[in-house]
């Protein structure tokens, strides 16, 4: 494995890993999901699956995530969708005649989405584990809880406070992060077609506690895309010990295709 940074237009960085197997047939780029890392499990077991399967894989860091560079970025979904491109960049430029597909989670895929909507690139075929299809919702609540009043009560006398969602480690949530996540409802903005064909394929848990499996089917649904869902299976897709393979059988399904 090798690690690097790529250099972002604003001055920060993107901290990355990789691994890339002799005569690779495409390149994946892993995106975690909100306080996860490229060092998460599921970024690990990509690292090992994957390019026994053929597929070199570009794990990343989102901004205000990890341990390393990208750590010291405020996050914001202009700046998460930027690591996004300068990865595909680096992609392009290293294996120019190499397909790029994406294997992103929760938020990760929330912002990969928003991403291939938004801005031209080149990667056509996208897996999203646990999508997080509304995540604003997870934020903006109609009756939101005391503690939750209390983190908003934060934000407005310090400019940010931290939230892990009990996933892991906490992250900054500045009020310039709450403005993006209220004008970015990605069932409106998602148009996957708009810079040309894509397939997609989803896996949920439906026993999320996280994103709700009913608004996944739903946005499934509504984009034609095709969703397997984990009986039993939570956030995480981990609770029996086989899931994580079996969804990444999947992926690679779909790469394959």
């Amino acid at each position: 494995m090798r690690k690097f940074s790529l250099k972002k237009a604003n001055g920060h960085s993107v901290a990355c890993a990789e691994v890339i197997p002799a005569d690779a047939k495409g390149i994946v780029i892993a995106v975690h999901g909100f306080t996860s890392s490229k060092e998460s499990p599921t970024v690990q077991l990509l690292f090992k699956r994957l390019p026994a399967a053929g597929f070199g894989v570009v794990g990343i860091d989102l901004p205000c995530h990890g341990v390393e560079e990208s750590y010291e970025e405020e996050l914001r979904i202009e700046s998460a969708k930027e690591s996004l491109a300068v990865t595909e960049q680096y992609v392009t430029e290293n294996y120019p005649a190499l397909p790029v597909y994406y294997f992103a989670s929760s938020f990760g895929a929330y912002i990969s989405a928003l991403y291939i909507s938004t801005r031209p690139h080149r990667a056509r075929k996208l897996f999203f584990r646990s999508a997080a299809v509304n995540m604003p919702s997870l934020f903006f609540k109609e009756n939101p809880t005391e503690e939750e009043r209390q983190l908003f009560a934060q934000l407005e006398e310090q400019g940010y406070f931290m939230q892990g969602f009990n996933l892991g480690r906490p992250v900054k949530v500045t009020k310039g992060f709450i403005s993006d996540l209220a004008a970015a409802d990605l069932p409106t903005l998602f148009d996957p077609d708009r810079f040309g064909p894509h397939r997609i394929a989803m896996a949920h848990g439906s026993d999320d506690p996280v994103i709700d499996p009913a608004a996944a089917a739903s946005f499934a649904e509504r984009f034609g895309i095709e969703e397997t869902v984990f009986e039993g299976e939570g956030h995480s897709l981990c609770g029996d010990p086989g899931t994580p393979d079996r969804v990444v059988d999947l992926a690679i399904g779909l790469y394959q295709s």
